[in-house]
């Protein structure tokens, strides 16, 4: 079974950030969930749309596809993945091994709103918060917390697993 580290939380945690760094330092292939997202879905967020579980089956299932179609075993994946259900879908197929990016609702809104020609609009941190099912039993890593600093425990914590 192809394993998965999941880099998740909501827009603005530092998902992808952190995600390419640990990739980068673990030798790992890095996968942005964003980049998979149908033009339709990009165009609902731009307009300040929450996604619903409709939109985003589609576009969980094309990353399972495409990780499943690839020809490396391991994967760093940058995805919100804010429900159970979510991260169970995932793991049917896949082992996902998670560490959730927790932030603050202020911080995440000025993140956005630094962004330039981001699809997703500071105006949506509310709805991902409401949508977010916090992960029991896995790292959790203030998002406010030096990227060098997650990488290096997140590093340490899954070269054992991994």
């Amino acid at each position: 079974m192809k394993k998965v580290i999941l880099v998740m939380g909501i827009s603005g945690s530092g998902k992808s950030t952190v995600g390419q760094a640990l990739a980068e330092v673990l030798s790992l292939p890095f996968i942005d969930a964003d980049d998979f997202h149908p033009r339709e879905n990009l165009l609902k967020m731009r307009r300040g749309e929450a996604l619903t579980d409709e939109d985003r089956w589609p576009w969980l299932a094309s990353l399972v596809e495409y990780m499943l179609q690839n020809h490396h075993q391991k994967f760093v994946l940058a995805c919100s993945a804010l429900k159970a259900s979510y991260r169970n879908y995932l793991s049917q197929r896949l082992s996902v091994q998670p560490i959730f990016l927790s932030i603050e609702q202020s911080v995440a809104e000025a993140r956005l709103g630094e962004r330039k020609g981001h699809f997703m609009p500071k105006e949506m941190v509310q709805s991902q918060l409401e949508a977010l099912e916090v992960p029991r039993d896995v790292k959790i890593y203030q998002s406010t917390t030096s990227v060098n600093d997650i990488v290096k425990d997140a590093a340490a914590h899954f070269q054992k697993l991994i």
